[in-house]
């Protein structure tokens, strides 16, 4: 029983555990449940709180086009920030997201996932668009909005504009409609100007050409046409016409819209700025639509505009002016232009154009913007003219109100400002030279008058009273930023009057001769102390042009006329004498500070020596006392002027009047002889030309020679013996520019090396005079007998070239005395002056002038040089022997061709002159490239072409090198259209410019001779090209190099260099078209093509391009293939012109089939490279901006 009793008790027990042990596992499952419950519920609720996450964020992402357009108003709004920084920021951003990054510069980046194109480009323009057609929202934000549209579609530069052209045209079609639709929308609902306007041409710019939004043009015109409240709406309607007119192509649409713009301009309750945008919409339309749709409107539209030339209002009548201006100068075929000329000279416009000047004249003087429309007033009065001289032919009678326009040009032709003098004696020029205005009674009334006041027109200040001086002077600042400028200006006034003298001459020349005569009788001759510098200049050119010109026509040079010269040449000349016998009396060795005024309008009268040749006597008579006053040191400057301008007058009569000075010949010899002990050593070595003028008189080649010998020998036997050449360390140390100056020493003129630089600089002066002067026979033999005169001086001269150049070079230019420094190597002020119009030298500014160191050289010192002045003067010293050289080389190779050439090393000495050419800076390797190395090679005879090959090619690999490397160090200087250059930069792109010209004048003169003349050239008739030329493009090399050079010339950014190589590189691909290669083909097809693009805008560029392109194209598209793809890669053609244009081309059975007419070349090609330029959209919104659109403006 204890047994059982003991199992019992066991298994109890067991139960018990058993139990114990499934109540532990139930608790730890029902907590598991719990656990497991709460962990459902938590994600459920997690589930919850995800699902209404994503319902917000599907919100969200519905919402996202408004939560970024608020964003980009907030970035837009920051262009106008007042902090710069922000500022720059918020156009950073907008410069990014225009370039395609949109999603990555805004803060709701994760929404637009995905999205991919559509999150950039697309969605950017999208979001503007929506900005700018918001009438809620703020008017500075939409414009701002905008102009960044604006910025993604045009750009003034075409590169940058076929690139926006291609991104937008990615664009979804729906993205481009709805733009399209906003910038319509928005038209009428801006404050002015309207950006929305320049949005709508920005697109049609780009869509136009691929015949897309076809609807724009009718839906514009309709918001002029239709009646509406909202004036605004027509405004910016015609805003937009007037933009899309600059590049419409279309012809069919310029009708309507023109008709569009002139029913805006006589709708009489149109509002002033209504007016103000038809016209600005008109000027851009009138210059080029066909004349027979504007002379449908002709009359209506001259009438409203001569109407606004009453209106001040928003400064309407300026605009009126220059869009009539526009009418009166279209260029177009002259018959069908005459009706438009007509209708402009009709009593009511007439009338009213010429009120308008009356009532600008009046107050021009004392208001600016008064003499602003003053000048277009102007203009267009001489545009008419210019206009009226071109279609006079067709013109069955004078049109009427002719006097009464003659009238106002009269009172325009002595006003005192030179800029409209210019502008009248233009048109007065050229209505003498039309052979049947110049014959019409109404204009032959006012010829009297007019010629005689031409000295006053003709003269700076139109008048010698003080009042008028000052009005010249008030005007010239208003028209002129400096001298220089005011200079080139009246420089045009003295041509076209001068002009005038020559085509009034045959029928005229009674008039021109009281002019003459009145002038030197009551004024040269009796008050000659009041006769200012100017006046004595312009007096001697007008006399030179009536009596030079009178001489030329036989029918004028009567007995009575010669003898009329006569007595005034006597008056003159006694006048002179009486002077130099008073002043000879009163003051002994003085001259009067007009005596050289005196002699100059003697010299006018010179051409009498052909029938009074015993008057050459008197003035060597006269000559011979003004040159032997005695003027120690040459401390009187004039005394010393005259005498130079004695010398100069004394070499004039012995130069042009040969056969009337031979029974004098004597007399000249004797006067050298006599008066060159009291000349300064310049002015001897001036003496010695005279002397090789006199030699051509010689009746033999042996008496000439033994002649010059004699003349020439003392500078010969100087430079054969002189120091300096024979090493730049011999050139330093004798010139003085290794040793610091004693300017003690120089001021009493004891400085050895001052001495020896005066002395070096006459002998050199002497044998490039005698060069100039004597004549050389054409024959080897006969010229070898003067060539050896010389020939010992020869290698002299090579080794100055070398040292000349090498000075540039570090490891010698190192060696010149701190005192003197680099500054000697730059340009002298007179060549920075020259080269930019903005630099204005002031005399105290360095301490000396040109005039200064020109009386530093004959001795005129003063305690005030030191050594900055003395340091100038030594710059002018390497100048003046640097030109000297220069001249005196190419000349040797211009007379002596047939001697220097065979000279049995003249290759290397030839080659040699290009030594140390990279150190040679631009502004000095220009004048190399014209006094020497121009003459070098155009010189050479054929049969001496090799011994210049070596010149020839390493020139012009050179000359290509340095234009591609040096402009292209411009341009990158030059970051943005608003870049202002400085100074430095300005020299540096004009002293290129000239670089890249005379590289085109080297071109021109050596393949078509320096005789060559564009102006002179038939178009019949094919250009000839040089002998030397030919031969040397027979090598290979030459032909690489020639080739090169003219590819890069051609697309350099100077017009002018463009314009005057064009017929070299015509001549080239004529003749040598079988040679090229087709890498060379493709480059030059290639480099002329950016060329047009480069000068579309350039009227005297784009002809001959595309006249080039032309003959690039059809000479070599047949042999190269590969020129139909160059031209498809240009961005603005269409594919059906291009292939119309091919075919063509390859329709030719030859290539002399390509010579068809210039202008059926030129409309080929402009019709297969149609361009639309990119210019537009800028300057009607830029004057009214703040500096964040500017800003804006520059992120093209």
């Amino acid at each position: 029983m204890s047994s059982r009793f003991g199992k019992q008790n066991d298994t109890k027990l067991d139960l018990e555990g058993e139990e114990l042990h499934f109540n532990d596992r139930l608790r730890h499952s029902n907590n598991a449940l719990d656990e497991l419950l709460a962990q459902g519920e938590y994600t459920l609720q997690n589930l919850k709180e995800q699902h209404h996450e994503l319902k917000g964020v599907r919100r969200k992402i519905l919402d996202v086009g408004q939560l970024r357009i608020m964003e980009l108003s907030q970035v837009l709004e920051k262009t106008f920030s007042s902090d710069s920084k922000d500022q720059q920021y918020a156009l950073t951003l907008l410069q990014q997201a225009m370039t395609g990054n949109f999603d990555e510069f805004f803060t709701i980046k994760f929404f637009v996932r995905g999205m991919g194109k559509l999150g950039n480009l697309a969605e950017y323009v999208k979001q503007l668009a929506t900005i700018l057609a918001n009438v809620d929202s703020p008017h500075y934000i939409r414009r701002a909005a905008g102009l960044q549209l604006k910025n993604v579609l045009a750009s003034r530069e075409q590169s940058f504009f076929d690139k926006n052209k291609l991104r937008w045209l990615s664009v979804p079609l729906e993205v481009r409609q709805y733009v399209k639709e906003c910038v319509l929308k928005t038209l009428g609902t801006e404050v002015r100007p309207s950006t929305a306007a320049q949005c709508v041409a920005a697109i049609s710019c780009i869509e136009f050409p691929i015949r897309q939004w076809p609807e724009l043009i009718d839906r514009l015109n309709a918001n002029v046409t239709t009646k509406s409240d909202n004036p605004l709406l027509k405004e910016s309607s015609l805003e937009a016409l007037g933009y899309i007119c600059q590049d419409l192509t279309d012809k069919q649409k310029v009708a309507p819209v023109l008709a569009a713009i002139v029913y805006a301009l006589k709708t009489e309750e149109t509002s002033v700025f209504v007016s103000l945008a038809a016209t600005k919409a008109l000027s851009e339309i009138v210059e080029w639509v066909v004349t027979r749709t504007l002379e449908e409107h002709v009359d209506a539209i001259v009438d409203v505009l001569c109407a606004y030339l009453q209106t001040a209002e928003m400064n309407l009548y300026e605009e009126a002016a220059k869009c009539l201006y526009k009418i009166a100068s279209r260029k177009c075929a002259k018959s069908i232009e005459t009706p438009i000329v007509v209708s402009l000279f009709r009593d009511a416009p007439m009338q009213r154009i010429l009120t308008a000047a009356n009532l600008a004249a009046a107050d021009s003087s004392t208001s600016c913007e008064h003499y602003k429309y003053l000048k277009a007033l102007l203009d267009l009065l001489c545009a008419l003219g210019i206009h009226l001289s071109e279609v006079w032919t067709y013109v069955m009678k004078p049109p009427p109100n002719f006097s009464l326009y003659i009238s106002a040009l009269s009172a325009f032709f002595v006003h005192p400002s030179i800029y409209i003098r210019a502008e009248t004696a233009q048109v007065i020029a050229t209505f003498c030279s039309n052979e049947k205005i110049s014959t019409n009674e109404d204009f032959l009334k006012y010829i009297p008058q007019l010629l005689k006041v031409l000295p006053r027109t003709m003269s700076k200040t139109c008048s010698p009273t003080i009042g008028q001086e000052d009005l010249t002077f008030q005007y010239s600042r208003m028209d002129y930023e400096n001298k220089e400028d005011l200079q080139r200006e009246y420089l045009r006034i003295r041509e076209y009057c001068l002009r005038i003298i020559r085509e009034t001459m045959p029928n005229h020349f009674n008039i021109l001769f009281d002019v003459v005569n009145d002038w030197v009788m009551n004024r040269c001759i009796v008050q000659p102390q009041e006769v200012t510098s100017d006046e004595w200049e312009l007096m001697k050119r007008f006399l030179t042009a009536v009596i030079t010109g009178s001489y030329q026509n036989e029918l004028l040079t009567t007995l009575e006329i010669r003898k009329k010269y006569l007595q005034l040449f006597d008056v003159i000349f006694n006048c002179c004498l009486n002077i130099l016998n008073s002043s000879g009396t009163t003051a002994p060795n003085s001259l009067p500070n007009f005596m050289n005024g005196l002699l100059s309008t003697l010299s006018s009268f010179f051409q009498i020596f052909e029938n009074f040749g015993e008057r050459i006597l008197n003035v060597l008579d006269l000559l011979k006392l003004i040159l032997l006053i005695n003027n120690e040191n040459n401390l009187n400057v004039e005394i010393t002027a005259t005498k130079r301008h004695c010398i100069a007058l004394l070499l004039k009569i012995v130069s042009v009047f040969p056969e009337q000075v031979k029974p004098y010949a004597r007399n000249v010899f004797d006067l050298v002889g006599q008066v060159s002990n009291n000349v300064s050593m310049m002015q001897r070595s001036n003496l010695v030309h005279v002397l090789a003028s006199l030699s051509n008189l010689a009746s033999t080649v042996e008496e000439k020679t033994l002649f010059l010998r004699n003349a020439i020998l003392y500078d010969i036997n100087y430079i054969e013996t002189e120091p300096f050449s024979a090493s730049m360390e011999n050139f330093l140390n004798n010139t003085g520019l290794s040793y610091a100056p004693d300017l003690k020493a120089i001021a009493s003129q004891s400085c050895p090396y001052y001495l020896s630089r005066l002395n070096l600089k006459a002998s050199l002066t002497a044998l490039e005079g005698v060069l100039n002067q004597v004549e050389v026979p054409n024959n080897e033999s006969s010229s070898a007998n003067i060539f050896n005169l010389f020939f010992t001086v020869l290698p002299k001269i090579f080794q100055f070239c070398r040292c000349l150049t090498s000075i540039y070079m570090p490891e010698y230019s190192s060696k010149v005395h701190p005192i003197y420094g680099l500054s000697i190597l730059e340009m002298v002020p007179s060549e920075r002056q020259t080269l930019v119009s903005s630099i204005t030298l002031e005399q105290d500014s360095n301490g000396a002038d040109s005039k200064k160191f020109e009386e530093f050289e004959v001795g005129q010192f003063s305690n005030g040089y030191g050594n900055q002045e003395i340091a100038m003067f030594m710059r002018k010293f390497i100048v003046e022997i640097s030109d000297l050289i220069q001249s005196i080389l190419g000349l040797f190779f211009f007379k002596f061709p047939l001697n220097i050439y065979s000279i049995n090393n003249s290759t290397e000495l030839i080659t040699g002159t290009l030594y140390a050419i990279e150190n040679v800076p631009n502004f000095r390797l220009r004048f190399w490239l014209r006094r020497a190395w121009s003459r070098i090679i155009t010189s050479c005879p054929e049969q001496y072409s090799n011994t210049i090959i070596p010149l020839v090619t390493r020139l012009s690999f050179h000359l290509q090198k340095r234009l591609l490397e040096q402009w292209l160090l411009i341009k990158q200087t030059q970051t943005t259209d608003e870049y202002e250059p400085t100074e430095e930069e300005l020299i540096a792109e004009s002293t290129m410019s000239l670089l890249t010209r005379e590289c085109s004048y080297f071109i021109v003169h050596f393949i078509l001779g320096e005789t060559f003349s564009l102006k002179s050239a038939r178009r019949d008739i094919p250009l000839p090209i040089t002998l030397i030329s030919r031969k040397l493009m027979e090598n290979e090399n030459v032909r690489l190099g020639i080739i090169g050079l003219l590819a890069k010339l051609i697309t350099c950014p100077d017009s002018q260099a463009v314009v005057k190589c064009m017929p070299a590189v015509t001549v080239i691909v004529h003749e040598y078209f079988s040679t090229f290669d087709e890498q060379t083909s493709i480059e030059l097809l290639v480099h002329s093509i950016k060329s047009l693009q480069m000068f579309s805008n350039d009227e005297l560029a784009t002809g001959p391009l595309l006249v080039l392109i032309y003959d690039i194209y059809s000479y070599l598209r047949p042999k190269y293939p590969s020129l139909l793809e160059v031209i498809k890669q240009v961005p603005t053609c269409l594919p059906e012109n291009i292939s119309t244009f091919d075919t063509r081309i390859m329709s030719m059975l030859q290539p002399e089939d390509a010579k068809n007419f210039d202008k059926i070349k030129k409309d080929l090609v402009r019709k297969a490279l149609t361009s639309t330029k990119s210019r537009l959209h800028y300057r009607k919104a830029s004057s009214e901006t703040n500096g964040g659109d500017e800003e804006l403006k520059e992120m093209e």
